[in-house]
């Protein structure tokens, strides 16, 4: 699988999905997810699996869901999987990390989603939603809502209880500013294919310019006997059946006057020089039983 396409959000969708319905038949045992003060080195792995840990309200969560799926995805596609990753992860890490700091426990992915959010409404402020699917709202102004909501509902559990929330968000935002400039993936395999069809057209008109200076002394001397004895020599036929088995017929020559072997920078690496070349021996010959008769 390539490096840039790992489909990330599908799995961390699939991962929320799962841990949800688990909550469902047992919810006490989403403690050992959860990130709890003072349980950290006893399971390190809650600084990232806090966020998968949801409360029992469905719309909040399909929400978190939506959040990912329209504005994670189109992301990751943007940056490519791994620029996605490390931003992930800074948001995820921000919020967990200060927690831990604070002592504090954490559950839900609000930090984490409401930076998505934001860095969506950023790069494209102004694409509509449909809220509850009939009022149309830009989301840059959806943005503006979430955050405010999310400062609003962090005061309203405590300033430093909420804080690991919001740490979340403006570490994964600033990621993003941080790295806005760097190039997103279609741009890189744009100039990863840009460079690797300039290879090859060099690669092509190196070969094309040695086999055409290879030939060049040769359709000299053809021409020269052509041209002496009205009629291709014998000892040109094998040259002319190569030239003519090396015609390239996607290739459109130009007009016999304008042959100048390889003293013409074009012809020199052009892939039409043996059908040229084939043409101006024949053309010789004509000339020549031309001018007798």
């Amino acid at each position: 699988m390539r490096s840039d396409s790992w489909r990330l959000t599908e799995a961390l969708i699939f991962v929320h999905f799962a841990v949800f319905i688990l909550s469902w038949a047992n919810r006490e045992g989403l403690v050992g997810l959860a990130l709890m003060p003072g349980g950290i080195a006893a399971r390190p792995w809650t600084l990232v699996t806090y966020q998968f840990v949801h409360g029992p309200s469905i719309f909040w969560f399909f929400i978190s869901m939506l959040v990912l799926w329209i504005m994670a995805k189109p992301l990751e596609e943007s940056w490519g999987s791994p620029r996605f990753l490390a931003f992930w992860l800074v948001a995820t890490f921000g919020a967990s990390l200060t927690a831990a700091v604070l002592k504090l426990p954490l559950v839900g992915d609000a930090g984490v989603g409401t930076s998505i959010l934001l860095t969506f409404a950023t790069l494209y402020p102004e694409v509509e939603f449909r809220l509850f699917f009939i009022i149309p709202v830009k989301v840059k102004y959806l943005a503006v809502v979430a955050v405010a909501w999310l400062a609003f509902s962090s005061l309203q559990i405590g300033l430093l209880a909420g804080l690991a929330n919001v740490a979340g968000m403006c570490s994964g935002y600033l990621f993003f500013l941080a790295t806005r400039r760097l190039p997103t993936r279609r741009k890189i395999m744009f100039e990863v294919r840009k460079r690797r069809a300039s290879s090859a057209v060099r690669a092509e008109a190196t070969a094309a310019e040695q086999r055409n200076l290879v030939w060049d002394p040769k359709v000299r001397g053809a021409v020269g006997r052509a041209a002496e004895r009205g009629a291709v020599a014998s000892e040109d036929e094998a040259l002319l059946a190569e030239l003519d088995a090396a015609r390239d017929p996607s290739v459109t020559v130009c007009a016999p006057s304008e042959f100048g072997l390889v003293d013409d920078p074009i012809c020199r690496t052009c892939p039409g020089f043996a059908e040229c070349g084939a043409r101006a021996i024949r053309l010789a010959a004509e000339a020549k039983s031309t001018a007798e008769d």
